[in-house]
């Protein structure tokens, strides 16, 4: 017994040594919004996350005012900053500091307005989505049923994102969109938050030849940790469910593809309300067979417990250089690709 815990307590500290020094970034982090919440992210080890300032309730107004409150925030903690490229999050790192990134889930804090790419970059958004499951003004979504592709609105913005030096998000993003996206972008793509439809088969989920699309354009596939996208049947799947997905992605994509996108949607010990939930079924964003009613419970329970991900992977021996690619190693490196010297 003396030797299985000394046994246990090896691997245990040689999984929080090289959480420790690895680059950890959460590639969706929807509650980041509100940036006081970043200390769940930070006890967890991670050094950097995507904040969705977008959601597809937002407009340019409500985006704009979201931009203003996190630059608010982040200014009163000195531990915190907004990175505007790949070396801010290095740097942040070095300095033991929290580097939040801006993103968007949707386009439509666009307003149809092409200009607006080229201000929000100015504002330092670096990620957007063209789409949030329903059909928008650049793409058709997941659960759009015509499944209709992209928009000539949605190639223009696709341009400019390239020119400026944005990151095309297409998780939620509809089949067809996402394909034409990927072939049209001269600049990799990310799925920052999807899991494999092979392993469960919902409208959220990427089949493999969007996998393998993104993987041969250079983009990067962030593993969802929602509960709603793990596993059909269940509001609570369990971590070895989440790894099927994990195991497909890097089987079809490659290691070098793969990273993570743990899409926390509500703080630590929150559940989504009931009026928040009739809202997006009264709108058609999700249905209950696309996002079952909460109670919900994370595979990784929540953003504090980052390094079981490390810890458990450590322990079905997985390399330590292919944990430091999906840790966030993977995620650094198409930043710096997409971004280039554009950040500010």
């Amino acid at each position: 017994m003396a030797g299985e815990a000394a046994a246990a307590d090896a691997a245990a500290s040689r999984a929080a040594a090289l959480h420790a020094q690895a680059l950890v970034i959460d590639a969706c982090a929807p509650i980041l919004r509100d940036a006081e919440l970043s200390e769940h992210w930070i006890a967890g080890g991670a050094n950097a996350a995507l904040a969705s300032l977008a959601l597809h309730d937002d407009d340019r107004l409500s985006t704009i005012a979201a931009i203003g409150r996190l630059y608010r925030l982040v200014r009163a903690r000195p531990d915190r900053v907004v990175a505007r490229d790949a070396a801010a999050i290095r740097r942040a790192k070095a300095e033991g500091r929290f580097a939040i990134v801006l993103a968007f889930q949707n386009s439509g804090a666009l307003g149809r307005d092409i200009n607006m790419v080229e201000l929000y970059h100015q504002l330092g958004v670096r990620v957007m989505n063209l789409a949030y499951n329903q059909a928008e003004a650049a793409a058709d979504g997941c659960t759009e049923p015509r499944n209709g592709g992209l928009t000539l609105f949605g190639r223009q913005v696709i341009a400019e994102m390239n020119r400026v030096g944005m990151l095309l998000d297409l998780s939620h993003t509809g089949h067809r969109s996402s394909m034409e996206a990927i072939a049209l972008s001269a600049a990799p793509v990310a799925f920052t938050h999807s899991n494999a439809k092979a392993v469960f088969d919902h409208p959220r989920n990427l089949a493999d030849d969007q996998i393998a699309a993104c993987a041969k354009a250079g983009g990067v596939i962030g593993l969802n940790g929602h509960p709603a996208f793990v596993r059909a049947g269940t509001a609570a799947p369990s971590f070895e469910d989440l790894l099927a997905h994990l195991d497909h992605l890097v089987d079809r994509a490659g290691i070098d593809h793969v990273g993570i996108g743990l899409d926390f949607s509500q703080a630590p010990g929150q559940q989504m309300t009931p009026a928040r939930y009739a809202k997006l079924m009264a709108e058609g964003i999700f249905t209950p067979e696309t996002l079952p009613p909460p109670p919900w419970s994370y595979p990784v329970p929540e953003p504090r417990c980052i390094g079981m991900i490390t810890e458990r992977l450590l322990a079905r021996g997985w390399r330590e250089a292919d944990l430091r690619k999906l840790l966030g190693g993977n995620f650094l490196r198409l930043f710096e690709k997409v971004w280039g010297g554009n950040g500010a």
